[in-house]
């Protein structure tokens, strides 16, 4: 007796068996709803499938592995746009609130930053210096993201498909370019929320910063 393994495709989540047994069981000998075929090459592919769709006495048609899985989890496409709506909705918050932030820090540095134009430090350094702390405070703040999502991670769940009533069963992945790519999102968003902030800063003049502090 041997064990079959699909790895993480989606073959491992069927069970497999004898053809005529399964069909006597259910009692549908004289036809099947699917038949799952490989083919060689490209070339054969293609000769196979005008073989199978030019043949009347089958009355079937082919669909490739990939469209027939996109097929079957066009049910999840809202769901897909929801949690995409959600976190662009949430990203222009997080460029906001970090906007406010910096503000907020510049109005209470502006002693520091008028003694540091006295010393003769250069606006360019001045926000610099800001937007450095911006980035920082983002990227710090898409790693600890990163912390919490992973526990999703293998976590497994699934989703009504209205294509053939059934329910197909996904797996949550974080993978190492999903964890890059959320936490190069966050320098961005801090980059793009700092930037306002680090210009005021900039071109604070030296009496009105002392005047302020």
């Amino acid at each position: 007796m041997g064990v079959m393994d699909g790895g993480q495709s989606a073959l491992n989540s069927e069970i497999w068996g004898d053809f005529n047994q399964i069909s006597a069981e259910y009692n549908q000998q004289d036809s099947s709803s699917s038949v799952l075929l490989r083919a060689t090459d490209p070339v054969s592919l293609d000769a196979l499938k005008h073989s199978i769709e030019d043949d009347p006495r089958l009355n079937a048609s082919t669909i490739t592995e990939s469209d027939y899985y996109h097929g079957q989890t066009a049910s999840g496409a809202p769901l897909e746009f929801l949690g995409i709506l959600v976190s662009v909705i949430m990203a222009i918050g997080s460029a906001f609130a970090t906007t406010n932030i910096m503000y907020a820090a510049v109005a209470r540095r502006a002693k520091e930053i008028g003694t540091l134009k006295t010393l003769g430090f250069s606006d360019g350094s001045i926000l610099l210096s800001f937007l450095s702390e911006s980035v920082l405070l983002a990227a710090l703040a898409g790693v600890l993201g990163c912390l919490i999502a992973l526990p999703l991670n293998w976590v497994t769940t699934g989703v009504g498909s209205m294509v053939s009533f059934s329910e197909i069963a996904f797996r949550f992945h974080v993978s190492i370019a999903a964890l890059f790519s959320g936490i190069i999102f966050a320098v961005v968003l801090g980059a793009v929320g700092g930037a306002l902030p680090a210009r005021a800063a900039a071109k604070k003049e030296i009496l009105s910063a002392l005047r302020e502090a």
